[in-house]
């Protein structure tokens, strides 16, 4: 019982999208659950430029999680989830959003409003990519 146990984690491990190795699913599935459970992350909380070092932390993370996907099988909403969240990140880079002082309602200017809406793709991404990856709480 316990032999049979001790084969059937690795291959849970294997069939979450966090990649194939037990190892590198535990890193990563836990950066993601670090960022996700962040104060930036799922909760809503703080402008973007409160988040500009969240939003790095994430920028980081998905190019990891990328690379490490390079030839490997991925399930279908991890491999559309992760594109989305690499715009999103993009954007809010390109706009500059870390400088931007706005708060998360509403805002006038178009800039803001830009990163705004970066600021939140990159938190529904970021949890389309934390339940379609199956993170193990």
């Amino acid at each position: 019982m316990i032999k049979r146990t001790l084969l059937v984690i690795p291959l849970m491990l294997m069939a979450t999208g966090c990649g194939e190795p037990p190892v590198a699913c535990a890193h990563q599935c836990g950066e993601i659950r670090s960022l996700f459970t962040a104060p930036c992350g799922s909760q809503h909380s703080g402008t973007p430029a409160d988040c500009a070092t969240w939003v790095a932390r994430v920028s980081s993370m998905t190019r990891k999680l990328d690379q490490s996907f390079q030839g490997k099988q991925v399930e279908d909403d991890v491999r559309e989830a992760l594109p989305r969240l690499m715009t999103a990140v993009g954007d809010f880079e390109a706009h500059k959003c870390g400088e931007v002082r706005v708060d998360n309602v509403s805002s006038t200017d178009a800039r803001q409003s830009k990163c705004n809406e970066a600021l939140i793709a990159t938190r529904g991404d970021l949890s389309s990519l934390y339940f379609s990856a199956e993170v193990p709480g």
